[in-house]
């Protein structure tokens, strides 16, 4: 049975390093997600749920940097490879101070490049390994492992995004406490969310679907008027 390819995500204007990247990446097994600026990429960043990030410094919309920051907004432990032609001690700085992982200048050799990834993923893992997790947070029948990042409700897996997982939890550890889409905003996607605030609420209902046997007139998952959203004990 083959294992499923780790995923790279690739935020990069110039499109001669990304088809570079590309080929070299797939030929060595991994999967890949290619873009062209910073905004389109943070967008696609939670549905993707990359193992790697490789971001170039210098891009039409966001600075890399500008993007380190706003992954690490998300409670995001992804490993993050910046690339860029600037190498000043004072960038280098810079670069690493905003929430990579590594730094590697331009131009690069593919082995060099290779390597680093290697050890960015070996070191990840190994981190995964060694942190200790939540362990399990049980409302009525609804249980929720941080450990495995799995949830199930009377005794039935249900299968969460990565930002409907961390929504859920947030709900769960304040359970029958009334959150505002603020907080719940702040909480999940960071403080420097510059999305739409619906995305709340598109999250919510799409809990429901999953949750509730009647989406329309949910009972676990409660909409509180014009404050916020409360998770009961119920279901």
């Amino acid at each position: 049975m083959s294992k499923t390819p780790l995923k790279v995500m690739l935020i990069d204007d110039d499109e001669t390093i990304l088809e570079t990247l590309q080929f070299n990446l797939k030929r060595h097994g991994f999967e890949t997600f290619a873009f062209k600026n910073g905004k389109h990429a943070l967008v696609e960043f939670d549905e993707k749920n990359p193992s790697l990030v490789i971001i170039d410094w210098m891009l039409p919309d966001l600075v890399g940097p500008e993007i380190c920051k706003l992954i690490r907004s998300r409670s995001s432990d992804v490993p993050i490879l910046m690339l860029t032609g600037r190498a000043r001690p004072d960038d280098v700085a810079e670069g690493l101070s905003s929430g990579a992982d590594d730094y590697l200048c331009k131009p690069f050799s593919v082995v060099e490049l290779m390597a680093r990834i290697q050890a960015l993923l070996r070191r990840s893992l190994k981190d995964t390994a060694a942190a200790k997790g939540q362990g399990k947070i049980i409302v009525g029948e609804l249980i929720l492992d941080d450990d495995a990042k799995s949830v199930t409700h009377k005794g039935k897996v249900v299968d969460l995004s990565p930002k409907e997982f961390s929504l859920l939890k947030v709900l769960m550890k304040n359970v029958g406490k009334t959150l505002s889409t603020e907080v719940l905003l702040n909480k999940v996607w960071g403080a420097d969310f510059q999305g739409d605030t619906k995305t709340v609420a598109v999250h919510v209902r799409w809990l429901r679907q999953k949750l509730e046997e009647d989406p329309k007139n949910p009972e676990l998952l409660e909409t509180v008027h014009r404050s916020g959203y409360r998770l009961n004990e119920k279901g």
